[in-house]
């Protein structure tokens, strides 16, 4: 609401329909007045749809098993050709429409059939084939086109957190542990971190893609048939990459599916983790990142806050669908695959519009005792003692400084001597230098030391971005390929239906 509209509140004599549906708080949470500056996102934001018609599969398995039992000779080829002529008609008064407005479901490109051109042309379309055929090839037809969005989606998600990394390879900022402070890293570090896990996430989804798209047609009631069927045919007009192997095993099969929930499963977990890291990190405890007004909303009586409301749109995808695995139905799989679509864009756009404050992050790194395990490591490498005799003074020098008041800023030489004086095993002073205390305190040294493989040494986490690059460019082209396939496929089963349209006349 702009300013000039603002002014028309208790003015009006009916509520105009820019205010109408404005959702809760609408009239205290206005972009441009008050403690938010931009519009609330939340309120239009899309939720993902399919761009592709609901009875769309039905529809091309209806064409590809005419054209195989055609070529075949199963089925008489003048009645064949109708029946592909009238499917065609269907497309110019809309798929869904037509088949909505016949009945039938899965049968209704059948009854669409039978009604045109009455059962001695229509009812042949079912030779060879079953109910089962019909839902398994739309169930497997479908979620794998979910399949291939999701994978945009989780390669949108990498990228967006591969230019952050890009970005904060040199930015310090704290690893929690527990809730407290353990070491100093990067941002880019732990940016990394979901990097690599949407990568495995990402070949789960091409996991359960590849075990999705294997073709039931001609499974029949699970038994196959004796209608002298070509589905290698069949399969290769759907755009399947297999053909089932055992037609009892596509007949029982719910694993496909199964497996898919239990990839949104486990897609849902870092997008969790994540959410709740940057709820605890907007807090003004923490500081360390800021989303922006449209992510957020206010309180009706606690006008200083900025509640980041959208994070809590993050979970939504994993618990959905951990709710709906139990059932397992494509309907359920439909849902949950929405909600963790939602999750994943959601998480992009508000990665892309945050703002981390990187003074507070380096702040957060310069107490806390976080580079004690620094200070430890010098004194095994210049003194030669054993990690545990080290870490048991450093832990023993933490109780003193804190008994006394004192943090890592008063840590000296003879400070140290004390610790290693009190701590039993040692019992003498270490003596070392000043410099040497001051180096395992500073952590951006800390960072820059920890160059093991994977580690979280810029140059390390370089590399990583380096390699999940090259993996992401790898990834999209794969995905790529995969829906050019699919795509060849559909022009491949309209190229022989005009074919034998055209042979026909």
């Amino acid at each position: 609401m702009g300013q000039d509209e603002y002014k028309t509140i208790g003015k009006m004599s009916h509520i105009p329909k820019s205010q109408l549906n404005r959702g809760h708080g609408w009239f205290y949470r206005r972009p441009g007045i008050g403690r938010l500056m931009e519009e609330d996102r939340r309120r239009t934001w899309k939720s993902y749809t399919p761009d592709w018609p609901t009875f769309y599969a039905y529809h091309q398995f209806d064409k590809a098993h005419l054209v195989m039992l055609i070529e075949e000779g199963v089925i008489p080829e003048e009645e064949g050709i109708e029946c592909l002529k009238t499917l065609l008609e269907m497309e110019q008064e809309g798929i869904d429409e037509a088949r909505q407005a016949i009945g039938g479901l899965a049968h209704s490109g059948e009854a669409y059939l039978t009604m045109k051109l009455g059962w001695w042309t229509g009812g042949w379309i079912h030779a060879g084939r079953s109910s089962h055929d019909l839902g398994e090839v739309h169930q497997r037809v479908t979620q794998r086109s979910y399949l291939l969005d999701l994978v945009d989606a989780v390669n949108d998600l990498r990228d967006t957190l591969l230019d952050l990394s890009e970005q904060h390879v040199e930015t310090i900022v704290p690893f929690w542990s527990h809730g407290q402070r353990g070491r100093p890293i990067t941002l880019a570090f732990y940016c990394m971190t979901w990097v690599k896990m949407l990568e495995r996430d990402l070949e789960r989804l091409e996991l359960c893609y590849r075990h999705t798209n294997i073709s039931p047609a001609g499974t029949s009631e699970g038994t196959g048939t004796d209608f002298p069927l070509n589905p290698k045919r069949t399969a290769e007009l759907l755009g399947f990459d297999e053909v089932y192997g055992n037609a009892n095993d596509m007949w029982l099969t719910t694993d496909f599916r199964v497996e898919a929930f239990s990839a949104l499963m486990i897609l849902g977990d870092p997008l969790r983790r994540l959410g709740e890291d940057l709820q605890y990190w907007s807090g003004w405890e923490y500081r360390i990142a800021e989303l922006a007004d449209r992510w957020c909303g206010t309180s009706s009586i606690m006008a200083h806050k900025k509640n980041p409301h959208a994070i809590y749109t993050l979970p939504v995808g994993g618990a959905s669908a951990k709710a709906r695995i139990l059932l397992s139905s494509p309907v359920e799989f439909d849902k949950s695959v929405r909600d963790v679509m939602d999750s994943v864009r959601m998480a992009i756009d508000m990665l892309k519009t945050t703002t981390w404050n990187i003074d507070r992050m380096k702040e957060f790194c310069m107490s806390g005792w976080i580079c004690i395990p620094d200070l430890a490591r010098t004194m095994c490498k210049e003194k030669g003692l054993p990690w545990r005799v080290a870490h048991q003074i450093c832990a023993t020098l933490v109780r003193l400084a804190l008994s006394e008041g004192k943090s890592e800023k008063d840590v000296t030489s003879n400070f140290v001597d004390k610790a290693a004086v009190e701590y039993p095993v040692y019992g003498k002073p270490l003596n070392l230098s000043e410099e040497s205390i001051r180096r395992a305190f500073n952590p951006e040294i800390s960072v820059k030391k920890r160059i093991v493989h994977g580690g979280a040494a810029p140059e390390r986490v370089r590399e990583q971005i380096n390699e999940s690059r090259e993996k992401l460019i790898k990834d999209r082209k794969n995905i790529e390929e995969k829906r050019n396939r699919l795509k060849v496929a559909a022009e491949k089963l309209e190229k022989a239906i005009d074919g034998l349209i055209e042979k026909s006349t």
